[in-house]
Parts: C-alpha cells; sequence; structure tokens
C-alpha cells in the first residue's frame, strides 16, 4: 500500500509540476509578444494558449488514466476499495440516470409553463439530492478507504466514471438498433451484450462485497 501511495504522489506531482511550466510558459509569451502590433499579438497568444492548454490537458488525462489503471489493478487485488456492494455501484449508475429525467422534467415544465419560481424550486431540489448522492458516494469512498483518505480523491472520480460506463453498457443493451439490415442489427447486438460482459466482470471483481459470493 505504501508503494502504491508513492507511485499515485509522483504522478500527481508530474501533473502539477507539467500545470506550473504552463503559467511560465504562458507568462514568457506575453513578454515576448509585447514588441509586437496588438492584432498579432492577440493571435499569436490565444494561439500558443490553447496549444498549449490542449498540450497540458492531454497530459493530465493520459497521467490520470494511467493512475486509474494503478487503482483498478489494486481493486482487484482488493488493496483498495472501488465500489462497496450492489447499493454503491447503484448510486453510481443512478447519478447518470438522473440527468435525462431531470431534463425531461424541465421540458415538461417549460411546455406547462409553470411559473419560474416554481420550475426553478423543482429544479434546485434535483440538484440537492443529486449533490446529496455525491456527497454520500464520497463519504462512502472515504470510509472503505480510511487508510489512506488521500486516495478519496483519485477513487471518487474512477468509481463515478466506471458506473457512468457500466449505465451505458446497459443502455447499450436495451435500446432498440436504427439499423436497416438485420446483419447489422445483429452485429451490434452482439458488440453491446460484449461490452456489458466484459464491464459486468469488472465491476464485480472491483466489489468488495459481492452479492453473489457466500
Amino acid at each position: 500500500m505504501k508503494k502504491l501511495f508513492l507511485i499515485l504522489n509522483i504522478l500527481m506531482f508530474i501533473c502539477f509540476t507539467f500545470a506550473n511550466a504552463e503559467v511560465n510558459y504562458t507568462t514568457a509569451q506575453q513578454d515576448t509578444t509585447i514588441e509586437k502590433t496588438i492584432d498579432n499579438n492577440t493571435s499569436t497568444k490565444m494561439t500558443q494558449e490553447d496549444y498549449t492548454n490542449t498540450i497540458i490537458i492531454t497530459i493530465a488525462i493520459l497521467i490520470y488514466i494511467i493512475i486509474a489503471a494503478v487503482l483498478v489493478y489494486y481493486g482487484l487485488k482488493g488493496k483498495v476499495v472501488i465500489y462497496r456492494n450492489t447499493i454503491d455501484l447503484s448510486l453510481c449508475v443512478g447519478l447518470f440516470t438522473v440527468l435525462p429525467l431531470a431534463f425531461i422534467i424541465f421540458m415538461a415544465l417549460f411546455l406547462m409553463r409553470i411559473e419560474r419560481d416554481t420550475a426553478l424550486m423543482i429544479i434546485g431540489v434535483i440538484a440537492f439530492i443529486w449533490t446529496c448522492v455525491v456527497l454520500y458516494i464520497a463519504y462512502t469512498t472515504l470510509r472503505d478507504n480510511r487508510n489512506n483518505p488521500l486516495l478519496m480523491i483519485l477513487i471518487l472520480p474512477l468509481k463515478i466514471v466506471l458506473g457512468l460506463w457500466y449505465g451505458l453498457a446497459i443502455f447499450s443493451v436495451l435500446k432498440k438498433s436504427n439499423l436497416k439490415t438485420v446483419a447489422q442489427r445483429r452485429e451490434e447486438k452482439q458488440n453491446a451484450l460484449a461490452r456489458f460482459a466484459f464491464s459486468s466482470g469488472l465491476i464485480y471483481a472491483l466489489m468488495r462485497d459481492k452479492p453473489l459470493k457466500k
């Protein structure tokens, strides 16, 4: 566990180092372009900043993918807890199930021409419940990994993203295909079932309290 914590700290340090380098690089570029005209200065500055931001974001994503892979590996080994049980998983999947439901409710309120204050109150209640669920997931994550509380910062987004991925896998199996030919629909359904089977196996392996384990 100490080795895991050290590896994750090194990766986070690299990410923050790149972020700091971005600030220094941007400041140096601003000093260099002072002698140019206003139009060229603005366009060059925006281009360089956009390019630098793209590189930094890409590097940060790659670093977190590595961190996530390490966390999944240690989760499979049982050294960290990603999901406690099926309830924990259901809450993570439900976070994204609520979003389209909230959109449908919002559109219904708009079409019914309900007063603005009433509509905002209903949306506020939905947002409050959604926030409470996120906080509860964060609490359970911290409780399950109490020996290394800093890991909660890294595990929380991972378990939410995995919940989204699993929810999309379920949705792809249940949704009706819009393809024209039978062969295309069959192939799409087979691919959806394969993704669902793989994601189900991974999620089940990451659960600490497995539902079918005696």
